[in-house]
């Protein structure tokens, strides 16, 4: 029988001994039978073949990106709607994607590892935002300045988001141009000193203005603004909190071209369905 280390320089094809280690993970994977031991079997012999095979086979190059996350096309264009909206809630990002709750946390954390995004609460007790960071935009290829999160716009942020989701993915009433979108159109409002709504819906027949108020604002600011877009667009959809619908809904009554709406926040399918 021969010795231990004959034994190895015949499985090793001509190379080098085996080191120390080496000779020890065969002896293991031999079993209760070392390999120079005088029961020798072929069921060990078969063992320590695939043992040294392991070892003194050649490992495969890795790739330069290898342990990085690679941008999809799936991630760019949803990276690019998230920098137009600001930001967009975990659970709008489930309905974005039509899959679960889950399946949005999992694809939220894969970003954060990849550097572009970042997710927190931005109020307590609501609901966890997505935004995007500076690597984040320069991946999308977003022609938006990073957002600086801000906790008192969360709210305004998500039922813009919600408006979103609802006329232009649920409803598809028509192609949605977010504020982000307008201001690369019009300019900064410092220089343009126009009013831009919070987004645009436009449809076959008309440009809808889309503008969300969950604030109080003075009588005379709330009057200018509603003048100003009922001129510049076809039709005007104000989206309002429950205490601010009768005031709006009184000054839109009183406005010049009779062509703005007031509808709830969360609206009434019923009501924007008769108005398209």
């Amino acid at each position: 029988m021969p010795e231990d280390e004959d034994v190895l320089l015949s499985y090793s094809h001509g190379r080098k001994p085996l080191r120390r280690q080496e000779r020890a993970g065969i002896e293991l994977h031999g079993a209760a039978y070392r390999v120079g031991c005088q029961n020798w079997r072929p069921a060990c012999k078969s063992l320590v073949s695939r043992s040294v095979h392991r070892v003194l086979a050649p490992h495969r190059s890795r790739r330069c990106d290898f342990g990085s996350v690679r941008i999809s096309q799936r991630d760019a264009q949803l990276l690019l709607l998230i920098a137009e909206q600001y930001a967009i809630t975990v659970d709008q990002l489930a309905r974005l994607i039509g899959r679960t709750h889950r399946t949005a946390r999992w694809l939220r954390d894969r970003w954060q590892r990849a550097g572009w995004v970042v997710s927190r609460q931005l109020v307590a007790g609501g609901p966890s935002f997505i935004w995007l960071s500076r690597d984040g935009t320069r991946v999308a290829q977003a022609p938006y300045r990073t957002w600086d999160a801000n906790p008192g716009v969360a709210a305004h942020v998500e039922a813009v988001t919600e408006l979103r989701l609802l006329l232009d993915r649920q409803l598809r009433l028509g192609e949605w141009q977010s504020e982000r979108m307008l201001g690369k159109t019009y300019g900064p409002r410092s220089q343009t000193r126009l009013h831009l709504p919070d987004a645009v819906l436009v449809t076959d027949r008309a440009r809808v203005a889309i503008e969300v108020e969950l604030s109080l604002k003075s009588r005379a600011r709330l009057e200018e603004i509603v003048g100003e877009l009922g001129e510049r667009y076809q039709h005007v959809w104000y989206f309002a909190s429950a205490q601010l619908v009768p005031k709006l809904s009184e000054i839109a009554a009183s406005a010049r071209w009779q062509n703005v709406r007031v509808h709830h926040v969360p609206p009434l399918l019923g009501e924007l369905r008769a108005e398209t």
